[in-house]
């Protein structure tokens, strides 16, 4: 992990963000400069930093407590915020992209009294427990992160009786609760919008071809419930290894492919016994197409991304589920440029962000950096920009006293905190109506901890992805009962 040392007094007299100077503390801790903070709910203009310089942190900076870092910097009008991220280990790059967005985002913030401080949790959860518990010893008001599912679990039980909110950037709706948000973007989430566009299309016999795993059963589960809803119908949905090579069988019966060829070969018999002209031409062309039936669905979901993607689309056709025929529909997992060029996608559909503002902020990223990120770093952005946003907004009487009234009423049970931190990160204060917007959108928390966005529905072209149906303006009001 690094540490910044901003001179806060020259950033104020020049209003802009100062030179990082990169000394070597754990964890690390950056200062904002001083100035009005823009607001969460767009991306400000670019702003030129320093491109940090990379270190590796030695074994015994690691032990160094992150109280003693926070009593030798912060003062009583800080607000200190806690990353929790795999700065190192397997997840180290995506963990550092992460921690690159966030201090984009707390430069734009322009707030002195906002202090970031990074902590490594190695994508451990004993790790991440650890520092959970440096965390309530360093004061601090919020917590960012962890990551992972598991590690957002351990560091949520911690904090849970100290009242500091935790939001994690994991999109596994299992381990949110009150208090424990979650901003990752949820498989199930992608699945109702892109299945909903389908149907107000026209279509209504769905099949699904979906991975093994806890993945693949939250997404079996969500296609169900989904389809369930209206008067369509689930025809076909079988399931795949994470294995290129096991492909083929799974694609075959979904397909039905062997019981479709044998009805075209017996036909192909059939009209071969007439002994007429016209019908050997009908034989033949239905040989040339192996199969003669059409496959009963009319779109098929698959909800895969990556390499296994790219190795799963060539195979529906090859099985004879045409394209031109059948409406492909996917996840976010499809917002990969890698997969434009594939051909079975052409105009296939799924269910993401709208990609303008995420697009332009990769580009800001790119050019800060001098590499391209990862996805997910736009969650960390978007968290610290509504960090800042909360702590630079008034929270007394910033709503009706009835709606006050009926979102604390609702945040009360057993797995709400038992104390309240920082009254600028209060409970009420992440659960609105009319949510947020950031760099990938709308979006709110509900009480559940878990995350709503405003999704649109993207069509693939090889030129790039195109906006089919754009993501809705606003939410609908939403009661403040706890969901059961």
């Amino acid at each position: 992990m690094f540490a910044s040392v901003l001179n806060n007094k020259s950033c104020k007299k020049r209003m802009r963000p100062c030179p990082l100077v990169l000394v070597f503390l754990v964890p690390l801790f950056v200062a904002a400069c001083g100035g009005g903070p823009p607001p969460v709910d767009r991306v400000a203009r670019p702003v030129s930093i320093d491109r940090p310089q990379t270190q590796q942190p030695s074994d015994a900076a690691e032990q160094e407590a992150v109280v003693s870092v926070v009593e030798k910097t912060a003062d009583q009008q800080s607000i200190v915020i806690a990353l929790m991220l795999p700065l190192s280990g397997p997840e180290g790059d995506t963990g550092k992209a992460l921690l690159r967005a966030a201090t984009i985002a707390l430069f734009d913030a322009y707030d002195p009294r906002l202090k970031l401080v990074p902590m490594d949790t190695q994508a451990d959860p004993a790790v991440a427990e650890l520092r959970a518990r440096q965390a309530v010893e360093a004061g601090v008001s919020i917590v960012l992160g962890p990551l992972l599912a598991a590690n957002v679990e351990a560091v949520g039980d911690i904090l849970a009786p100290t009242g500091i909110p935790v939001v994690g950037f994991s999109n596994d709706s299992s381990v949110a609760k009150p208090g424990r948000f979650i901003m990752g973007f949820l498989p199930e989430a992608e699945v109702k919008r892109v299945v909903d566009h389908a149907l107000d299309q026209g279509l209504g016999n769905f099949g699904a071809l979906v991975p093994q795993g806890r993945y693949g059963n939250r997404i079996r589960t969500s296609f169900g419930d989904a389809v369930a809803d209206s008067k369509a119908v689930i025809s076909a949905i079988e399931s795949y290894p994470p294995d290129a090579d096991a492909l083929f069988e799974p694609v075959k019966r979904l397909a039905r492919y062997d019981e479709r060829r044998n009805d075209a070969r017996r036909e192909v018999r059939f009209l071969r016994s007439l002994g007429d002209d016209v019908t050997d031409e009908i034989a033949e062309a239905v040989e040339d197409a192996e199969v003669m039936e059409s496959v009963d669905f009319d779109a098929v979901l698959v909800p895969e991304g990556g390499a296994l993607m790219r190795a799963l689309a060539p195979l529906l056709p090859f099985y004879e589920i045409d394209p031109n025929r059948v409406k492909l529909l996917g996840t976010g997992l499809w917002n990969d440029d890698g997969l434009l060029g594939e051909p079975p996608l052409q105009g296939a559909w799924f269910a993401a962000p709208d990609p303008t503002s995420p697009k332009a902020f990769m580009t800001r990223y790119q050019q800060t950096y001098g590499n391209v990120p990862p996805r997910l770093a736009t969650l960390a952005y978007d968290a610290m920009a509504l960090v800042a946003r909360m702590a630079r907004e008034p929270f007394a009487n910033e709503r009706p006293e009835s709606e006050a009234a009926d979102i604390a009423g609702s945040l009360s049970g057993p797995d709400v905190p038992a104390s309240v931190g920082d009254a600028r990160f209060a409970l009420s204060r992440f659960i609105t109506s009319e949510g947020f917007v950031g760099v990938d959108g709308l979006f709110r928390f509900l009480e559940d901890g878990t995350v709503e966005r405003a999704l649109a529905v993207l069509e693939v072209h090889r030129s790039g992805f195109k906006v089919v149906d754009p993501a809705p303006a606003s939410f609908p009001a939403f009661g403040y009962a706890l969901k059961n």
